[in-house]
C-alpha cells in the first residue's frame, strides 16, 4: 500500500484513542481495562508502569510506557516514549516518538522527531515519516523512511531492503543495509509542498471521520435502544431494508414536491424533507455499528461494547470510502440499508404503540 495512505490511516486510527478523554474523564489521567485484556488511557502526563496483556491505546501530551505490552501499542501525543517491550506492532503519531524497547512486529510512526534507540530491536518492518529520523537500533525486516534529515548511530543495522526519501542522510548508509538500498533525494521545497498537499488530504479525512465518530458515539450514548434496534434490523434482513431504503429515498422527495405545490401541504412537505435529511444523516450509524460487531465477534473472536464496535466500524468504513468508485458504491448501499432499517424500526414502534 502507498505509504501516504498507510501513514494517513494509521494517524487517524490512533488519534481516536483520545475520544474517551475528550468525552469527559473525571481524573486528569486515566487508564481503563477491557475484559479481553486491552487498555485505553489518556491524560496530560501519563506513565504506564504495569504490563498490559492485550492492546494498549493512549493519547495525551506526554506518554511514557515502562511496562511490556502483550499485543499492539497505539499512541498519539506530544511526546511518546516506549521503554517496555511490545509483542505486536507500534503505531504512533506525535511531536517526538522514541522507541527504546524491543518490538515483535512492525513500527509505523508519523511525527516531528522519531528515534529508534541503540537498545531497540524491531523484528518486523519500519514505516516512518518525520522531520528528523534517528536510527540506532536493529531492524530485521524492511524499511521505508521519508524525512528531511536521517541520522544513524553506530549500532544501526537493517537486514532487509531500505527505501529512503530524504534531503540529508549519512554517506555510509549502504554499509548498514543488508538488502537493496533505494535513495530518493528530495529537495526541501518540493518535499514541503508535497507534505502540505498530503497533509490537507489527511486533514480532510480526519475531519470527516471525527464528525462521523462524534455523531455515532453521541447517538449510541443517548439512544442506545434505537441504534441497537436498527442495527438488529439490518442484521436480520439487509436486502429488505435496502430495498425499502431505496424506495423511501425516491418516494419521499416526490411526495414532498407534490405537497409543496398545494396550499395546505407546504408545511408537511418541509417537515418530510427535514425528517428525511435527519434520517440520511444518521442512516449509516447502525450499519457501521453492525460492521464493527461482526469484525470483533466473527473475525477477531472477541466481544466489546457498542462504543468500541462503532469505533471499529466507523474507521473501517472511512478506509473503504477512500477506494475509488467502490467506496462511493458502498457508501450508497450503507445509506439506503440504514435508511430502510430506520423506517422499519419507526413502523414497528408505531404499530406497537397502537
Amino acid at each position: 500500500m502507498e505509504k501516504k495512505l498507510v501513514l494517513g490511516l494509521i494517524l487517524l486510527i490512533i488519534l481516536f484513542a483520545a475520544l474517551p478523554y475528550s468525552a469527559g474523564a473525571a481524573d486528569e489521567n486515566f487508564l481503563k481495562y477491557t475484559s479481553s485484556g486491552n487498555a485505553f488511557g489518556a491524560g496530560e502526563d501519563l506513565q504506564i508502569d504495569q504490563n498490559i496483556q492485550g492492546d494498549l491505546a493512549l493519547a495525551g501530551s506526554r506518554l511514557e510506557i515502562n511496562g511490556n505490552t502483550g499485543n499492539d501499542f497505539l499512541g498519539a501525543g506530544g511526546e511518546i516514549i516506549v521503554n517496555g517491550n511490545v509483542s505486536g506492532n507500534i503505531i504512533a503519531a506525535g511531536g517526538t516518538i522514541r522507541v527504546n524497547g524491543n518490538v515483535g512486529g512492525d513500527v509505523a510512526a508519523f511525527g516531528g522527531k522519531i528515534i529508534l534507540s541503540r537498545n531497540s530491536v524491531v523484528k518486523g518492518d519500519i514505516l516512518l515519516d518525520g522531520g528528523e529520523v534517528t536510527l540506532d537500533g536493529k531492524v530485521n525486516g524492511n524499511g521505508e523512511v521519508s524525512t528531511g534529515t536521517l541520522k544513524t548511530g553506530d549500532d544501526f543495522e537493517l537486514k532487509g531492503n531500505f527505501a529512503l526519501q530524504a534531503d540529508n542522510y549519512p554517506s555510509n548508509l549502504n554499509d548498514k543495509v543488508g538488502g537493496n538500498l533505494n535513495i530518493t533525494q528530495v529537495n526541501a521545497t518540493e518535499e514541503q509542498y508535497k507534505r502540505t498537499s498530503e497533509g490537507f488530504s489527511i486533514f480532510s479525512f480526519i475531519l470527516g471521520l471525527f464528525a462521523s465518530l462524534a455523531l455515532g458515539l453521541v447517538l449510541i450514548y443517548l439512544f442506545p435502544g434505537f441504534v441497537g434496534g436498527v442495527a438488529e434490523l439490518v442484521k436480520d434482513s439487509p436486502l429488505k431494508t435496502g430495498l425499502l431504503g431505496f424506495l423511501t429515498l425516491f418516494f419521499l422527495p416526490v411526495l414532498s414536491i407534490i405537497l409543496l405545490i398545494t396550499f395546505f401541504g407546504w408545511s408537511l412537505s418541509i417537515l418530510i424533507i427535514l425528517l428525511l435529511a435527519l434520517a440520511l444523516l444518521i442512516a449509516t450509524v447502525p450499519v457501521k455499528l453492525l460492521a464493527g460487531e461482526i469484525l470483533y465477534n466473527k473475525i477477531l473472536k472477541k466481544e466489546a461494547g457498542k462504543m468500541m464496535y462503532y469505533l471499529v466500524g466507523a474507521i473501517l468504513f472511512a478506509i473503504v470510502y477512500e477506494i475509488p468508485f467502490l467506496g462511493g458504491l458502498i457508501r450508497f448501499i450503507a445509506l439506503i440499508i440504514g435508511l430502510g432499517a430506520i423506517v422499519t424500526w419507526l413502523a414497528i414502534r408505531a404499530r406497537s404503540t397502537g
